[in-house]
């Protein structure tokens, strides 16, 4: 059959009349099949998925042209076939049947040729339209699946930048919990082991979320790694083979803002906080650029924290970010986490709010850390309801053991 060419099922049980038919359709330029029954005429149906086009009489023994109808349309996974009804009925109610039954148009007897071959090309008009949008809603089916594939892909690149949900690193006791409202988000959280006597640790939300997030997050998070201490921001290599020098987290944010300055021209930036923590002395050295201030937790009462901030990267090229410095006493906790949080709403419109986040936090200060974020998160969940996130959800907690 050539590529242009279109298939026909003409049913007719009049043996004469159907030779005229197909004879006529030949003509016509179609490939033809036939039959002259509608039980015969479904099996050719059945073995042929190129019959989009089935012209067949309504008054036939055993299965009539409706009842074939009926079982066409049953084919809910084939492609869509054009179905005309040949009849000599012409009563309203004989058409509504036709109709309900799924048929796409009447040729009525007896019929005039030119009629016919107009009637059945404005079915190859439909078949062909529907075809096209089969063909687009498949290739939209298989770019959609490309693209969960990638988001996965993805997702699992954001994870690995994470650390596990809950573990101990050179004294200090962690957990944390990570929520994108999307398969993948702009949040993104770590601890970073700076030699011996140094723990590095960040914090920082790209605006918006999905996958533009994401993919700052991914690039930003990369930066943030101490796998090469040659190519690391956080250190700067020692001179004459000695060990790297630990970068001030005021000189972190600097060249992070200077890198990531083309997302303001999107009106986009970044919330970040970067801090090291002297693993002997609890002392922690920080900036914060826009990004909420931790909370901390000494003996069951929240400590102030009386830091201005900085404004977040990403908004003024050439800004030096300043460095804070607080003291950690052993058992304290200290709390990092993203605006996704506090500013989560009700079903009925209200802020969750720091003063539940930190009442819940310092409340359950005598829990097992695991437990004093879960709980957290549930009572949070249970409070937000059904409603959608508006924006990610991260939390890191650590205890100080040394």
């Amino acid at each position: 059959m050539a590529d242009n060419q279109k298939k026909i099922l003409i049913v007719e049980d009049d043996r004469a009349l159907l030779l005229i038919i197909v004879t006529l359709f030949k003509k016509w330029g179609y490939d033809v099949l036939s039959a002259d029954d509608g039980d015969e005429a479904w099996k050719i149906y059945l073995d042929d998925d190129d019959v989009q086009l089935i012209l067949s009489d309504w008054m036939m023994p055993v299965v009539d042209g409706v009842e074939l109808c009926n079982m066409v349309r049953g084919q809910k996974d084939r492609r869509y076939t054009y179905f005309l009804l040949l009849t000599a009925k012409s009563q309203i109610d004989d058409i509504v049947a036709g109709i309900e039954a799924g048929a796409d148009d009447f040729i009525t007897k007896p019929f005039n040729h030119p009629e016919l071959k107009v009637r059945v090309m404005a079915g190859e008009r439909i078949i062909n339209l529907e075809n096209e949008l089969a063909n687009k809603v498949k290739q939209l089916s298989k770019a959609s699946e490309r693209i969960r594939s990638d988001l996965e892909a993805a997702a699992a690149m954001q994870q690995s930048l994470l650390p596990p949900e809950s573990g101990e690193q050179q004294g200090l006791k962690y957990s944390s919990i990570y929520i994108p409202c999307e398969k993948i988000g702009g949040d993104l959280f770590n601890m970073v082991p700076l030699g011996k006597t140094h723990m590095g640790i960040y914090i920082f939300d790209v605006s918006g979320h999905g996958v533009p997030a994401a993919l700052q997050s991914v690039a930003m998070g990369r930066m943030l790694s101490n796998y090469n201490p040659d190519a690391s921001i956080l250190l700067s290599p020692g001179i004459n083979g000695r060990s790297p020098v630990i970068t001030s987290p005021g000189e972190v944010t600097n060249q992070l803002n200077s890198q990531f300055q083309s997302i303001s021209t999107k009106g986009d930036f970044i919330t970040f906080l970067y801090g090291v923590l002297e693993l002997g002395t609890g002392n922690f050295t920080y900036t914060r650029a826009g990004h909420p201030a931790p909370i901390i937790i000494h003996d069951g009462k929240i400590i102030d924290i009386n830091d201005k901030g900085d404004i977040p990267i990403g908004i003024m090229p050439n800004y030096n970010f300043t460095n804070y410095t607080l003291h950690l006493e052993p058992g304290d906790r200290i709390f990092f986490y993203t605006d996704g949080i506090p500013e989560a709403f009700s079903p009925h419109g209200t802020r969750y709010g720091m003063k539940a986040m930190g009442k819940h936090l310092a409340g359950t200060f005598d829990r097992p850390l695991i437990e004093s974020i879960s709980g957290l998160i549930k009572a949070l969940k249970k409070w937000h309801g059904d409603i959608p996130t508006a924006d990610d959800m991260s939390i890191l907690g650590l205890e100080i053991k040394f």
